[in-house]
């Protein structure tokens, strides 16, 4: 046979494999199947056949195909490899090749197969990127991503967990998550509510920190399923919403709260007494005023009289019981709401609280103590009261009638 003759190998069916097959003397191409062809992308089997292989393959991985030519030549069989090769018309290709020594017609030649690789390194480098951006994601977010299996085991959570939880995201995965609530029974709501709607956004609740500490957080998740439709978990974002809580607390008590005394303010204090109103509930409204209170800012300052007024309001609340509601009107008034109080203990609290601030002089910073009383109103809220201004009339008229007569007393109305 002619050196440069075109091998024709005798077994026919080499031809009709529908796996890429070539044959090879040296470096250069002496047989090409239909299947090659087409894989390369010939017009002719001529694109191919005759061709040195380095029109082929990629230049980065020439010198490690060439080595393993003159490996099957000498006798060795070579595993399946990946290389980068070019088509015909130069489209790049991924091709997993492995060759081995072959004799046709007395010739020892190099038989090389070949498959297309091109689609599936194209997804995995896809799948890489993919998984690149998604590990950049969770390596730069603020927020914790986590997911869990059907049993509330931590399957992934990514590393923003420590700089939230103070725990690394490997000594947290393996973890049930109901580990780190303080309260299992929001742990358990929570998965209640997901259960029930798949899904939650912005759902309250609190984790405690490697340190101990108790932090707000903020849930946004969904439930996972199984090919069958099945429970398998939740994954989704929480974040930590510690300040906004505290800063939500801070403003509410502003709003809620006199910032004298720190007790109810006027519209805070109405505000309970319309509810109970509307919730029916059985109560008793006591209308407090200090007697000669202008006295005491006349002598002592404002300064003075806002001690007075601290002083007052602490010995209040800490004689009052722990369900009632105790709020600033305004000036020197006070209004206190006993829930669930009838008349008679209503009058024994009313006397009670009245006596206890007879019995305390309050010292000012001069060291001067003044002596204080307070007129109290009682009234009890009835069926027919439909709004607060129909209970704190009667306390009113019941307090003007405790001043007329005296002051340092309880009238009931």
């Amino acid at each position: 046979m002619e050196p440069d003759a075109p091998l024709s190998p005798s077994a026919a069916w080499i031809a009709q494999l529908p796996a890429s097959v070539a044959m090879l003397m040296g470096d250069t191409v002496r047989y090409a199947n239909a299947a090659a062809l087409r894989l390369l992308r010939a017009q002719q089997a001529g694109d191919v056949v005759g061709k040195s292989v380095e029109a082929f393959i990629h230049p980065l991985d020439l010198h490690r195909s060439l080595a393993r030519l003159r490996h099957a030549e000498s006798g060795g069989i070579n595993p399946v490899t990946e290389i980068r090769a070019y088509a015909c018309d130069g489209t790049p290709l991924m091709l997993a090749m492995s060759s081995a020594i072959v004799v046709v017609d007395d010739q020892r030649a190099v038989l090389a197969t070949f498959l297309d690789m091109t689609e599936r390194a194209a997804m995995e480098q896809r799948l890489r990127q993919t998984d690149e951006d998604f590990q950049r994601m969770m390596n730069t977010m603020q927020d914790v991503f986590y997911r869990t299996d059907a049993q509330g085991i931590t399957r992934y959570v990514c590393p923003a967990v420590k700089n939230v939880l103070g725990y690394t995201a490997e000594e947290i995965v393996g973890l049930p998550a109901a580990a780190f609530y303080p309260d299992l029974s929001e742990r358990d709501a929570l998965v209640a509510e997901i259960k029930r709607h798949g899904a939650v956004r912005d759902f309250p609740g609190r984790m405690r920190r490697k340190d101990g500490v108790i932090i707000d957080i903020s849930i946004s998740t969904q439930a996972l399923r199984d090919e069958r439709g099945n429970y398998a978990g939740v994954e989704g974002i929480w974040r930590d919403i510690t300040e906004r809580k505290a800063l939500e607390r801070r403003l509410e008590h502003l709003a809620t709260c006199d910032s004298l005394t720190d007790i109810h303010n006027r519209r805070s204090i109405l505000t309970v007494l319309e509810q109970l109103l509307q919730r029916r509930a059985s109560l008793s409204v006591l209308l407090l005023d200090l007697d000669f209170f202008k006295q005491v800012n006349d002598r002592f300052g404002h300064a003075g009289g806002d001690c007075v007024l601290q002083r007052f309001a602490h010995i209040i609340r800490s004689e009052k019981r722990s369900r009632d509601f105790f709020g600033r009107l305004g000036g020197e008034e006070f209004l206190l709401i006993l829930d669930g109080a009838d008349a008679a203990e209503a009058l024994q609290i009313a006397e009670r609280l009245r006596a206890s601030v007879n019995a305390q002089p309050i010292a000012l910073q001069n060291e001067q103590a003044v002596a204080l009383t307070v007129s109290i109103g009682l009234t009890q809220a009835g069926p027919d009261d439909s709004s607060a201004s129909d209970v704190l009339l009667r306390a009113d008229r019941a307090l003007y009638r405790a001043k007329q007569q005296g002051r340092n007393r309880v009238c009931c109305g």
